[in-house]
């Protein structure tokens, strides 16, 4: 990747990402946004840059929020993209503010700082992990585990299965778990042993 340049535009970052990554990579972003954030026949031969000046008439990335990106990038390993999605849209913010000196923090969860065990942080390992997790998780075997504990409802459930793919059913649970803010990192791995993922939890405990 070319040198940090701290002039550069959300589109000229835009550009590098399309131009630096690899195919599997891009396939996986369009798996983590078609038919979620983007309807999945329009993403299917866009580029990298096309996917995110679609996200951006979506107004999912917005001037001074660069956020989901972050998270996009963060998910495929790319954490060089991800600290310069933050750092354009830090400049993007100062550019609205006339005369104020405004302390540098990170796009995303600006005012939470996850604690040990807490559900910001099991959201935090799911997007850094969002690759192997959606290709690895088997949710049938962990549905029983997560209704016992009051972390999924059978309508919940039902929604899930609805998913035509295994790929999509894994994204559609970590979706919800991320968005319901209860489950904590411990409770997780606990859920994954028991559903016989034990295979995935040593992978997940290496990369913590």
């Amino acid at each position: 990747m070319a040198g940090a340049d701290e002039r550069r535009t959300r589109q000229d970052l835009y550009l590098e990402i399309s131009r630096e990554l690899t195919d599997e990579e891009v396939s996986d972003i369009r798996g983590y946004i078609g038919g979620k954030q983007l309807p999945t026949g329009s993403i299917q031969r866009a580029t990298a840059q096309e996917m995110f000046n679609m996200l951006e008439r979506k107004r999912i990335l917005k001037k001074g929020d660069l956020s989901f990106l972050v998270k996009l990038m963060e998910s495929i390993d790319r954490q060089e993209f991800a600290e310069a999605a933050n750092e354009i849209a830090e400049q993007e913010s100062e550019g609205n503010t006339k005369g104020e000196v405004r302390e540098k923090k990170p796009c995303g969860r600006p005012n939470i700082t996850p604690t040990a065990g807490s559900a910001e942080e099991l959201e935090a390992l799911i997007t850094r992990n969002r690759v192997l997790l959606t290709k690895r998780l088997q949710v049938s075997s962990l549905f029983p585990h997560l209704i016992e504990r009051g972390l999924l409802l059978i309508d919940e459930k039902e929604d899930i299965n609805s998913k035509t793919t295994t790929q999509g059913k894994a994204e559609a649970l970590l979706d919800l778990l991320s968005r319901q803010g209860k489950c904590t990192p411990d409770v997780f791995m606990e859920i994954l042993k028991l559903g016989n993922h034990e295979h995935i939890v040593g992978l997940l405990e290496r990369r913590r």
